[in-house]
């Protein structure tokens, strides 16, 4: 709106007041809270990615998160040893923990991770693992399938590559199917973030309007029926008076002369409570509970199912790097030969729940005949294909000195339920070159004797009823053991 300013009859000038339609409206656009959540996808996620670097809330909630999900090092077992021991070579020589751990990151900050493997010269192996930006990448989808994906070089004037689907994987975090990208877990505390960083601005200009008072010096004035009028010769010498003077030691000026400051007194926004409760909302919009933040809770129940939903939380984190995992393996090990074997991924992790307890109560319930084996390594995290074909290419050897493995065995052989041939070979015990035994004649023996009695047998003592291999007393017509030695004539 113009307007031209107006002569009166005297001469003077009548300025107009200013009207709303005058004022510039972008001079408080920065201080929209709207402008927090960018409207393109690219833009949330580098805004994301620059809350994770430059933030120490958001980075240690996410790499928490990756932590108990991944943890430091992931194992790879199998029940074929030469596979295990392939399977152990590739992921040392493609570096799969940190390639795990990359895309991770780059999943939960960014919502998107894209990875691409690179095949040798022969296309017969995996030569290269690379986690790819997922911003400089453009896909698209048609009927919930990848069929297109090409990343944009840094220099915008470069030409797109075309990143074969066949060799390429795209993740997407907390978001539905038909969705072409997904969010970031940084996303919902974009708001409590820059409100943060307002509180801190707030806060670095206290602390500056602390350290760096506003001195006034007053020189002259009424005093009393005294009048004192300072000249300029007065001023400038209170000026450098005060100059130079020792911050250390006292000034004696006249009495005319006096300092006022200003900047320390009033009421200072409370910022540290301000500051405290925007990180708990941070961090439980990073999905984190309140109470590991506060180190309360409202009551036992909730922060149990807080608890809970954590475990489930990580257990999507973990099915995604398992996606992964079977991502490069699977094409691993067609390339190799191994289709009809079966790897298992096993996470380093940190578990916040009392996972000693769980065991535990998994154990128990299976001495009681409750669950069964294999329902228990799978709670544990276990194959239970492979941990079955571990325990028969595993030849158990029984502890000699161990009374409770030697005794059920000895019992056996003294009861003639056991031979002692198929004794010595479960303990581990060999036989001399001249003992050993003929298994077919020993049971034909044993066969001979078997409806024989104790008063036959030459270890049997009639007149007291004791037999010299028992050590024991025995019946006369009770049957006779498998040491029996038939008398003479």
């Amino acid at each position: 709106m113009e307007s031209t300013a107006e002569l009166e009859s005297n001469g003077d000038v009548l300025t107009p007041m200013a009207t709303a339609a005058a004022l510039d409206s972008s001079a408080f656009s920065t201080v929209s809270a709207n402008n927090a959540v960018p409207a393109s996808w690219e833009e949330r996620a580098r805004k994301a990615w620059e809350y994770y670097l430059e933030e120490p809330l958001v980075k240690n909630c996410v790499n928490s998160w990756r932590t108990f999900a991944v943890g430091d090092e992931i194992k790879i077992s199998s029940d074929d040893e030469k596979l295990k021991t392939a399977a152990l070579d590739a992921a040392g020589k493609l570096g799969i923990t940190e390639f795990i751990k990359d895309m991770i990151l780059q999943l939960l900050v960014k919502g998107d991770a894209v990875g691409f493997k690179r095949y040798g010269e022969t296309g017969k192996d995996t030569e290269e693992l690379v986690c790819v930006n997922p911003v400089s990448v453009k896909v698209k989808y048609a009927q919930g399938e990848l069929i297109e994906a090409k990343q944009q070089p840094d220099n915008s004037g470069g030409e797109a590559i075309e990143l074969p689907v066949d060799q390429t994987i795209h993740l997407k975090w907390d978001a539905p199917a038909f969705s072409p990208r997904g969010n970031s877990l940084v996303l919902p505390a974009f708001q409590s973030i820059e409100l943060l960083r307002d509180y801190r601005k707030a806060e670095q200009a206290i602390a500056k309007r602390w350290t760096t008072p506003f001195r006034m010096l007053k020189v002259g004035g009424a005093f009393g029926q005294k009048m004192v009028m300072p000249d300029q010769r007065m001023l400038e010498q209170v000026r450098d008076m005060v100059n130079k003077m020792d911050m250390k030691s006292g000034l004696v000026v006249p009495f005319y002369v006096n300092v006022e400051t200003h900047g320390t007194d009033g009421q200072v926004l409370n910022v540290e409570d301000k500051v405290k409760e925007v990180k708990e909302d941070i961090i439980v919009a990073l999905g984190l509970a309140r109470s590991l933040v506060t180190g309360d809770g409202p009551n036992f129940a909730t922060a149990s199912i807080s608890m809970q939903k954590m475990m489930v939380m990580i257990r999507e984190i973990k099915q995604a790097a398992r996606k992964l995992l079977d991502w490069v393996f699977d094409d691993w090990m067609e390339q190799n030969g191994y289709d009809d074997k079966s790897l298992q991924f096993i996470f380093n992790d940190l578990d916040p729940s009392d996972a000693v307890d769980f065991k535990k109560l998994l154990i128990e319930l299976y001495d009681r005949k409750l669950i069964s084996r294999s329902s228990l390594q799978l709670k544990m995290d276990l194959d239970p294909a492979i941990e079955t074909a571990n325990r028969e290419n595993e030849q158990k050897v029984i502890d000699l000195l161990d009374e409770k493995q030697v005794k059920p065995i000895n019992d056996m052989v003294v009861s003639g339920i056991m031979s002692l041939p198929s004794a010595r070979k479960m303990l581990g015990l060999p036989y001399e070159d001249n003992e050993v035994p003929n298994t077919e004649s020993a049971q034909a023996s044993l066969n001979t004797f078997a409806d024989s009695l104790c008063d036959e047998c030459t270890h049997f003592d009639s007149e007291t009823n004791h037999c010299r291999v028992h050590n024991a007393e025995r019946s006369f017509d009770a049957p006779a053991c498998r040491f029996m030695d038939a008398r003479e004539g």
